[in-house]
């Protein structure tokens, strides 16, 4: 048996692991990927300090399988719950079709959705939970109409981005601690860390090169080549509000950024016209009015919290919201 079916086989009945991490990782090189080193104790020396909500989770999770009691039939219920969720999971013969690494990320997601599902109904996270069905009441709900909010944006920005305390805790956030804390495989927790800090950000499309789109960022500056995987390519100068997602490692094969979402193209309403492109001059005044209005340190940082926060919890679902409803 090859090494990989082997590590396939070992993870079948371990939840916090998967298997399609573990194939990625050797056809792809993931295993290059910086490991976090295990620490020896077995206390809650791992969890960040600032993660109050993810330490109680911890606690609790801990108590939980402490119990001398235990009620079986809770437990049955719980494996045929966790098996029903897993087969909601991205399945290896569909991932071979994709990118690679729209692939591990597409896979990583589902898992993440998995876990959150599971500690969804632990009141610790109840103020979460109650914020995250609110939204996708008021902001995808079950149509018509249709929303303009996409379920790969408010997927993402549900488990990344909606978040509670002084902490900036997410569902995302809790859940990668979760699995850190229970020694999941190091590879999927390194993906998990990367998507919790993901944003949005603005773009301005400055052409192609082969199948990729080049991007440069408002604000950073920063110049990216990207991969767009819902297919839409665009064209040069139009703006684009979307959400990256860097190469996990450095290969000069996978040396490119992946578009998660699909696209918003932020264009311009000119009498009864739509105009593709966007107004450069205008987002530029629109940052310089707005920055200043964030605590940070330079004005880079002051972007980057604006993009991944907004100036309030639903800013950017508004944005979207009234640009698109109706158009």
């Amino acid at each position: 048996m090859s090494e990989v079916k082997r590590q396939r086989e070992e993870s079948k009945n371990n939840d916090l692991t998967g298997t399609m991490e573990l194939y990625y990782v050797s056809k792809y090189g993931l295993s290059k990927m910086k490991k976090r080193k295990k620490d020896s104790k077995s206390s809650n020396s791992g969890v960040r300090k600032q993660a109050p909500i993810a330490t109680k989770v911890i606690n609790s999770l801990r108590k939980e399988s402490k119990r001398k009691v235990i009620d079986i039939q809770q437990i049955r219920d719980a494996k045929a719950e966790a098996e029903e969720l897993e087969a909601t999971i991205i399945k290896q013969e569909e991932m071979d079709q994709l990118d690679p690494l729209h692939a591990v990320y597409a896979y990583a997601q589902n898992k993440m959705s998995v876990f959150v599902e599971q500690l969804s109904e632990m009141p610790e996270l109840a103020k979460l939970v109650d914020l995250y069905e609110a939204a996708e009441d008021e902001y995808v709900p079950q149509g018509p109409p249709v929303s303009p909010l996409t379920l790969s944006y408010f997927s993402c920005w549900a488990l990344f981005d909606l978040n509670v305390g002084l902490h900036r805790e997410s569902l995302g956030s809790i859940a990668t601690e979760v699995c850190r804390e229970f020694q999941a495989d190091q590879g999927l927790i390194k993906l998990f860390e990367i998507m919790n800090t993901s944003r949005m950000g603005l773009y301005i499309h400055a052409g192609h090169l082969g199948e990729y789109v080049l991007l440069h960022e408002f604000v950073t500056g920063e110049k990216l080549k990207a991969k767009v995987i819902s297919g839409y390519r665009g064209y040069p100068g139009e703006i684009w509000l979307v959400r990256l997602l860097p190469s996990p490692v450095h290969r000069a094969e996978l040396d490119y950024s992946i578009v998660f979402i699909t696209p918003y193209i932020i264009g311009q309403q000119k009498g009864r016209k739509f105009y593709s492109i966007g107004d450069e001059q205008g987002w530029h005044e629109y940052f310089d009015r707005t920055l200043d209005k964030i605590h940070a340190k330079d004005r880079v940082q002051a972007y980057e919290k604006l993009m991944k926060y907004g100036l309030d919890r639903h800013y950017w679902n508004e944005y979207i919201f009234e640009a698109y409803v109706n158009n």
